[in-house]
C-alpha cells in the first residue's frame, strides 16, 4: 500500500517523518517527492509533445517493456 501526504507546515512534516523512520525495519519506505505544480505541468507538456512527434512520424515510439524499464 502506497500513501501519499502533503504537509503545508514543515514543522509538523518533520515529526511524522520523525515517526515514520521508526517503522522502517518492520518494512515502512520513506520516499520524499517534491513535485512542485509546474514541474508536473512540465512534464505533461513535455509527454503530449512526444506524442505529437510520434503522431507526425517523427520520432519512432519505444517497446512497452522500454517504457516500463524507464518508469
Amino acid at each position: 500500500m502506497q500513501i501519499a501526504i502533503n504537509f503545508k507546515n514543515e514543522e509538523i512534516a518533520q515529526k511524522v517523518l520523525w515517526m515514520l523512520e521508526h517503522f522502517q525495519k518492520d518494512g515502512v519506505e520513506i520516499i520524499e517527492i517534491e513535485n512542485t505544480p509546474q514541474e508536473i505541468l512540465n512534464n505533461f507538456q513535455e509527454g503530449l509533445h512526444e506524442v505529437n512527434l510520434i503522431k507526425n512520424k517523427q520520432l519512432k515510439s519505444r517497446s512497452i517493456e522500454e517504457f516500463l524499464c524507464e518508469l
